[in-house]
């Protein structure tokens, strides 16, 4: 992680920090969730546990990749619930609603206190609540900004969060922020289904 927030500061662009080019789509939590990042940035794989449902988003170019750098800078992370814990669709309103209470706001919190989280917007609509919002507590990351933009979703059945703050050397605004976190978003699906196939010697067939 380190390594990251340095070469995020720094702007580095070494084209040999890493043997391998970093991943530009995994599988999150055992397969179930596939994620494909934005143009221009990639998955910070030893920061991240994609077995665990966890990613982290970063430009390519801090990670080894040579690449072009993405026309937003910042960071993003994808944390995939477990199995049945979607709690979005179709509750969209009362999920939006809560974010906004003392509860939700600790919710929202990276230490847990509703007193340092101010909202700044909310939407809800179509399987998707999205808030922007100001913790004033310790980042989630070091090296991050206190304003944030998170979303919530449900995928193949369990509660995706993404989650974008830009840097403190260089911090997001909220258009550039928002349409971030909509890019990450957008690459967040179900796997898609693979055919069945009949072997061509299946008697059968």
């Amino acid at each position: 992680m380190l390594r990251l927030f340095a070469g995020l500061a720094l702007a580095s662009a070494c084209a040999a920090c890493t043997p391998t080019a970093p991943a530009k789509t995994v599988a999150l939590a055992d397969g179930t969730v596939i994620a494909t990042t934005p143009e221009g940035y990639c998955v910070d794989g030893p920061s991240s546990q994609l077995r665990n449902g966890f990613a982290v988003l970063a430009p390519c170019a801090t990670l080894g990749d040579p690449g072009p750098a993405p026309k937003v800078v910042g960071v993003a992370t994808i944390q995939v619930g477990p199995p049945d814990s979607g709690a979005v669709k179709d509750a969209e309103i009362p999920l939006r609603d809560f974010l906004i209470t003392d509860a939700g706001n600790a919710l929202l919190s990276a230490d847990g206190k509703d007193s340092d989280v101010t909202i700044l917007s909310t939407q809800a609509f179509n399987n998707r609540v999205m808030v922007h919002f100001v913790d004033k507590g310790t980042p989630p990351l070091p090296g991050l900004q206190g304003e944030e933009w998170r979303a919530f979703t449900d995928v193949n059945g369990r509660l995706v969060t993404i989650a974008v703050r830009g840097l403190t050397s260089a911090p997001l605004q909220d258009g550039p922020g928002a349409g971030l976190l909509k890019l990450v978003l957008g690459g967040v699906k179900a796997p898609p289904d693979e055919p069945t196939e009949t072997p061509a010697d299946d008697p059968e067939a």
